[in-house]
């Protein structure tokens, strides 16, 4: 039997907020691997963020997708909305990571005591580094529930990071966790429009574990291992671009994919990406980096035999729905 692709707002309990253990590396583990996730509060500064954002927020409203001026650091959309892989998608992720401040903000000492704490000394940062760029009322685009362990492969224990750029309450599209997820293996995949396109079947050995979520403020932090399943609650915001960041960490000695060390997309290459950095002390860092380099297994990553076809209708329902739905909204031709 399967269970409900995703979360509905009644189903929400509040996350465990771990900032009391931060200093308690036995109680962040065991937390952890009880749970399926970490999430602080207030654990980096607001204006390594702010930075991130007002550079983000730059590129957006050059390129149109959101007001610029005063109205900028609202993230205010101004287009129709773009979905990940479409050319225009592409061609702003060729700008947005090129910000040193985004590649930078992996390697702050807040993000890595905790990870440290967690999994050991020598853990470090994928150099993959992901901007999320979250158009609201489009519903069809919200991230589904999935486990990261498909798309990165590797250590079952790599875990990510998932930080948003400014005050980010449920409504606004915030992450959710099935708590305890992780302890279920690797789930089955189907199609979704989302990002990846790809979702974790849940089944009824899940049945009992619960989704949780919480309203974020600017500096909070969720980490959570490459099983747990997580996903995007929507963007309910009338017109605001929800900003968010994340980041994958490598425990020392463990394997990872070649795809792990190549920039999102594969959009530019990273002599490209560093041109005109300020400083070189995170520049190709990994290479002093202890890890296993293993073969990608497609198996893992491939979706059941006919989803391809359903994913191409799917795409061009989107085209013809959303758009247009925008297109009215905003007054722009579709």
């Amino acid at each position: 039997m399967a269970l409900p692709a995703a979360p509905g707002a009644d189903d929400l309990h509040e996350m465990f907020d771990a900032s009391a253990l931060r200093d308690d590396a036995g109680q962040l583990r065991a937390s952890l691997q009880r749970n399926g996730y970490l999430f602080f509060r207030q654990l980096l500064p607001a204006d390594s963020l702010l930075e991130l954002r007002d550079q983000l927020t730059g590129i957006l409203a050059r390129r149109g997708w959101i007001r610029g001026g005063e109205e900028q650091h609202l993230a205010r959309v101004a287009s129709l909305p773009h979905r990940e892989g479409d050319p225009e998608y592409i061609a702003t992720l060729r700008e947005t990571v090129r910000l040193e401040t985004l590649h930078s903000l992996a390697h702050r000492p807040e993000l890595l005591g905790v990870i440290t704490q967690v999994l050991g000394e020598g853990a470090f940062p994928h150099p993959l580094s992901i901007t999320r760029l979250v158009f609201p009322q489009a519903p069809e685009l919200t991230t589904p529930p999935h486990q990261d362990f498909p798309n990165n492969q590797g250590s079952e224990r790599l875990t990510a990071a998932w930080i948003p750029l400014s005050d980010c309450p449920r409504e606004r599209g915030s992450l959710a966790i099935l708590e305890g997820s992780h302890r279920f293996g690797l789930l089955p995949l189907q199609f979704h429009l989302g990002p990846g396109n790809r979702a974790a079947v849940l089944d009824e050995r899940l049945a009992d574990c619960r989704w949780v979520a919480s309203d974020f403020a600017l500096g909070d932090v969720l980490f959570f291992p490459a099983l747990a399943v997580h996903t995007a609650l929507d963007n309910n915001s009338p017109d605001q671009l929800r900003l968010s960041v994340d980041f994958r960490y490598q425990p020392a000695g463990e394997p990872l994919t070649p795809g792990c060390l190549r920039p999102h997309f594969d959009c530019l290459s990273w002599e490209e990406i560093y041109a005109g950095w300020s400083s070189d002390r995170f520049q190709y860092f990994w290479r002093n980096c202890d890890y296993v380099e293993v073969p990608w297994r497609e198996d893992i990553h491939a979706l059941p035999e006919g989803h391809l076809a359903e994913a191409v209708r799917a795409k061009r329902g989107f085209d013809e729905a959303i758009r247009a739905r925008y297109a009215e909204r905003l007054g722009v031709e579709s």
